[in-house]
C-alpha cells in the first residue's frame, strides 16, 4: 500500500506539472469541453483536452495568453471533480483527476444502482405509511432485493425491458417457484418499477410485458359434518387443563359464524364487542388494508361470550381470547389450536384459520347465492374475490337441472314420447332422472315450494 500510494502521489504531481507547462488556446478548450460526452451521455471533460506533449513555442502577450489557458484548464478540473462527487466518488481530488486523465473509468457505484436502493428504502417508507401489513412489506422487500442484487451480478440495466425478461427467466430457473409465487413476484415488482418510472420519467420495461394467468386457488373448505366433528374434537383436548377445551371450541366457532381472519380475531378486545340488545356485533378496528368494519355476531356465540365476561370481569381493553398464562392469544398458538383439533377429528384435510374463513364464505354463498353479501360479511373491497368460495355440490346441480328442465318444458308436458320409449332407449322417468327415486313425487308437487320461493324474492325486493 505505500508503494501505490507514492506511485500515485508522484503520477499526480507530474500531471500536474504538465498543466503547468502548456496552457490551453481559449477557443479550442472551450470547445472541446462542449463536445465531450462519455458513454452514459453525461458531459465530462476530454481528457483530450489537456496538454501532455511538449508547449508550443509561443511566447506570452502582457501575460494574457496564460490566465486565459489557465482558466480554462479550472474549468476542466471542476466539471471532471463536480461529476465525480456527484456519482459519490469520495476518492481525493488528485487521484481522481489522474485517473481521469489516464482514461480509466471513475472507482464508483452505478449511479442507476444508487438511485434504485434509495427508490427501494423510499417506496417502502410510502408503504408503511399506509399502513400496510408486514407480509406486504417483507414481500416488497425480498422482491427488490433480489431484483437488485441479480443486477449488481449480471450487469445489466433493469430498467430495460430485456433485463426484466432475464430477470424473471434467472427467478424461475433458481427458485423453481409456484405459480402463485412467480404471480406475485411479477406483480410486486411491476409495480415498484413503475412507481420508479414514473417518478423519475423514464420509459416503463413493463409496459409491453404481459402479466402470467393469475393462479385460481381452490382451498380447502368443511363440510357442515366435517366442523362438527373438529368442534367436538376441540372439547377433547390432550391435557387436562381448566378451560382449555372450553377456550378451544370457542376460538372455532367464532372464527367458522364471523369469517375473521387470525389476525382479527387475536387482535379483539372485549371493548370491542356489543353483546346487548337484538344485534350483538364486534367492531373491526383494522383489518386487511387497515380498514375497520361492524361484524354480527350469531346469538348462540354472543351468549357464550357474554358467560365468559362475567366469569372474568375483564377490563376493556383486555384481550377476547387469552393463552393459557392469561396473554393475547398469538397466532402460532391460534394454529395449533386447530392443527391438534384436526388431527384428533381425523380431518386429512389441511385445516388453518383461513380455511375456518373460507368455510364461512363458502356456507353463506351456498344457503343465499348473493356474492355481494358474502364480500360485505367477509370484508372483501372487490366482488371478484369472492369467486374463489363458488363451490358447487353435486346436490346445487341436479337442482339446477331439475330447474331448466321446468323452464324449458312447457307446463303438464312430457319431456318423453307418449309410448314411453324413444328409438331403441328405456322409458325416461323425468323424477328419477334427476336423482329422485320417488315415484309419489312429480313437479306438480314441487311447484308451490318454488312459488313460495318466488314470493320470498318478490319481498326481499
Amino acid at each position: 500500500m505505500p508503494a501505490r500510494r507514492a506511485r500515485e502521489e508522484v503520477e499526480s504531481a507530474h500531471q500536474l506539472d504538465l498543466f503547468d507547462e502548456a496552457p490551453l488556446e481559449p477557443d479550442r478548450a472551450g470547445a472541446e469541453l462542449l463536445v465531450a460526452k462519455d458513454g452514459l451521455g453525461r458531459s465530462k471533460a476530454d481528457v483530450e483536452g489537456f496538454p501532455t506533449g511538449p508547449a508550443e513555442s509561443r511566447e506570452p502577450v502582457d501575460g494574457r495568453l496564460h490566465a486565459d489557458g489557465d482558466r480554462a484548464v479550472l474549468k476542466a478540473l471542476e466539471a471532471t471533480l463536480a461529476h465525480a462527487r456527484a456519482s459519490a466518488d469520495n476518492r481525493p481530488a488528485l487521484t481522481i483527476l489522474a485517473s481521469r486523465l489516464h482514461d480509466a473509468p471513475l472507482a464508483s457505484p452505478p449511479a442507476q444502482d444508487v438511485s434504485l436502493r434509495h427508490a427501494r428504502d423510499d417506496w417502502l417508507r410510502r408503504l408503511e405509511t399506509q399502513h400496510k401489513s408486514d407480509s406486504t412489506l417483507v414481500g416488497y422487500r425480498v422482491a427488490i432485493d433480489d431484483l437488485l442484487d441479480w443486477s449488481e451480478t449480471d450487469g445489466s440495466d433493469i430498467l430495460t425491458e430485456a433485463a426484466i425478461v432475464d430477470y424473471l427467466h434467472s427467478y424461475q430457473q433458481r427458485a423453481q417457484p409456484a405459480e402463485a409465487s412467480y404471480y406475485r413476484r411479477f406483480v410486486l415488482l411491476r409495480k415498484f418499477v413503475r412507481w420508479v418510472c414514473r417518478r423519475d420519467g423514464v420509459p416503463d420495461p413493463f409496459l409491453d410485458l404481459d402479466a402470467p394467468p393469475k393462479p385460481r386457488q381452490e382451498r380447502d373448505w368443511l363440510t357442515p359434518e366435517e366442523f362438527r366433528r373438529l368442534l367436538d374434537a376441540a372439547t377433547r383436548p390432550d391435557r387436562n387443563v381448566p378451560g382449555l377445551a372450553e377456550r378451544d371450541r370457542l376460538v372455532l366457532l367464532a372464527l367458522v359464524t364471523t369469517g375473521l381472519r387470525r389476525s382479527e380475531l387475536c387482535a379483539l378486545d372485549w371493548r370491542d364487542l356489543e353483546l346487548g340488545g337484538r344485534e350483538p356485533s364486534l367492531l373491526v378496528r383494522r383489518g386487511k388494508g387497515n380498514k375497520s368494519r361492524r361484524q354480527p355476531l350469531p346469538a348462540s356465540l354472543a351468549r357464550e361470550l357474554r358467560r365468559l365476561r362475567a366469569a372474568r370481569q375483564p377490563e376493556l381493553t383486555d384481550p377476547v381470547f387469552c393463552g393459557l398464562a392469561g396473554g393475547r392469544l398469538q397466532e402460532t398458538i391460534l394454529a395449533d389450536i386447530i392443527r391438534r383439533a384436526a388431527k384428533r377429528a381425523g380431518i386429512e384435510k389441511h385445516v388453518t384459520a383461513h380455511t375456518l374463513r373460507h368455510t364461512a364464505a363458502t356456507w353463506l354463498r351456498q344457503e343465499l347465492g348473493d356474492t355481494r353479501l358474502v364480500a360485505e360479511y367477509l370484508g372483501h373491497a372487490d366482488l371478484s374475490t369472492v369467486a374463489r368460495y363458488a363451490h358447487v355440490d353435486r346436490d346445487e346441480l341436479f337442482v339446477a337441472a331439475g330447474r331448466l328442465e321446468e323452464l324449458a318444458i312447457p307446463h303438464g308436458e312430457s319431456a318423453a314420447p307418449n309410448d314411453g320409449s324413444t328409438a331403441g332407449h328405456a322409458p325416461v322417468d323425468r323424477a328419477s332422472a334427476f336423482g329422485d327415486d320417488s315415484d309419489d313425487v312429480s313437479t306438480e308437487s314441487k311447484r308451490p315450494r318454488h312459488d313460495r320461493r318466488r314470493r320470498r324474492r318478490r319481498r326481499r325486493r
